[in-house]
C-alpha cells in the first residue's frame, strides 16, 4: 500500500509568494527587535571645540591670565570657560576688590575635585601662589567619606531599607571656588589712583595694586542651577547704567553752572560791548 500526498497547487502558492501586499503587511504586524533598531546617535548643543575654546581676553590682562586659562582648559579638561572683568565693578564684590573671575565645567564630581586639587598644586609649585579651595574634598576626606557611605548602605541593606539618595552625604558639592589671590596687574596703577585708597571708598576690601582671581569649578546641573555669568552681568549693567547717569548729571550741572548769571562767562559777556555802541 502506497502513499500518496496530496496535490499543491504551484500556481496558487506562486501568486501567495509573488503578492505584495501580502509580504508588507506580515512585515507591519511584526516589530522590529530591539537589538536589530539602529538608534541615530544624539547631537550635542555644543561641539568639542566651541566647549574648550578660550575665552577673549580683556583690555590689559594680568600677565598670569593667559596661562591660567590654558592649564584649566588643557591640562585640567574644564569646559565652556568663561572670564568676568569686574576690576571696575563698583562697589567691589564680596570677594575683594579689583576681581577677575573664571567659570569652568567639570564633567563629573570625581573630575571637579581632581581638577581643583591639581589646579592647587600647580599654582603652589609653579606660580609660588597660596591659593585657597571653598568645597573641594581631600585626598585622605574623600576616601573617608565614601567608606562611610559604603558602610551607611550595607548596614541599610542588612535591615532591608535602602538609601532614597536625597540625604546629603558631603560628597557631591557640585561647587569648588579656589581664591588664588593677588597676582600682578598690567594697568597702570599711578594713572588710576589706586596707589593710594579714597576717603570715600565705599565696598569690601580696600584697594589693591593687585589683581584678584577667583576660578569658580562647579559641575553642569550646579552651573545650569546657580548661573553666576546671569548674576555678574547683571550687576555689571545695573554699574554702567548708574555710572552713566551720574556723568550725565554731571555735565547737565557743569552747563547749567556755565550760564548761570553768576558765571564768569555771563560776565565777560556783559561786560564786552556790543557791535551797535561800536558803531555809533
Amino acid at each position: 500500500m502506497s502513499w500518496n500526498p496530496a496535490p499543491v497547487n504551484q500556481e496558487s502558492d506562486s501568486n501567495i509568494r509573488n503578492d505584495p501586499s501580502s509580504n508588507d503587511g506580515s512585515k507591519n504586524l511584526e516589530p522590529l527587535p530591539w537589538y536589530l533598531q539602529v538608534q541615530t546617535p544624539r547631537q550635542e548643543s555644543k561641539s568639542i571645540s566651541d566647549r574648550q575654546r578660550l575665552p577673549d581676553l580683556p583690555a590689559d590682562p594680568p600677565p598670569l591670565l593667559q596661562p591660567i586659562l590654558e592649564h584649566i582648559s588643557v591640562d585640567l579638561g574644564l569646559d565652556d570657560l568663561y572670564l568676568l572683568d569686574l576690576r571696575d565693578l563698583d562697589p567691589p564684590p564680596a570677594l575683594g576688590a579689583n576681581l577677575m573671575m573664571v567659570i569652568g565645567t567639570a564633567r563629573s564630581e570625581k573630575h571637579l575635585h581632581v581638577s581643583a586639587d591639581r589646579f592647587c598644586r600647580w599654582l603652589r609649585s609653579t606660580h609660588r601662589l597660596s591659593p585657597y579651595a571653598d568645597g573641594l574634598l581631600g585626598r585622605g576626606e574623600l576616601r573617608l567619606k565614601l567608606k562611610r557611605k559604603n558602610r551607611r548602605a550595607r548596614m541599610l541593606n542588612s535591615v532591608g531599607a535602602s538609601d532614597s539618595g536625597n540625604t546629603d552625604d558631603g560628597i557631591r558639592t557640585g561647587w569648588v571656588c579656589v581664591n588664588i589671590g593677588l597676582i600682578e596687574n598690567n594697568r597702570n596703577v599711578a594713572q588710576e589712583g589706586m596707589d593710594q585708597q579714597d576717603d570715600n571708598y565705599v565696598g569690601f576690601g580696600g584697594g589693591s595694586s593687585g589683581v584678584k582671581m577667583v576660578v569658580q569649578m562647579l559641575t553642569e546641573e550646579k552651573r545650569d542651577e546657580l548661573d553666576l555669568e546671569l548674576f555678574w552681568q547683571q550687576a555689571l549693567g545695573r554699574y554702567t547704567r548708574k555710572r552713566d547717569r551720574i556723568a550725565k548729571a554731571g555735565e547737565e550741572k557743569s552747563l547749567s553752572s556755565d550760564r548761570s548769571p553768576g558765571s564768569p562767562e555771563s560776565r565777560n559777556a556783559s561786560a564786552s560791548p556790543s557791535p551797535s555802541s561800536n558803531s555809533t
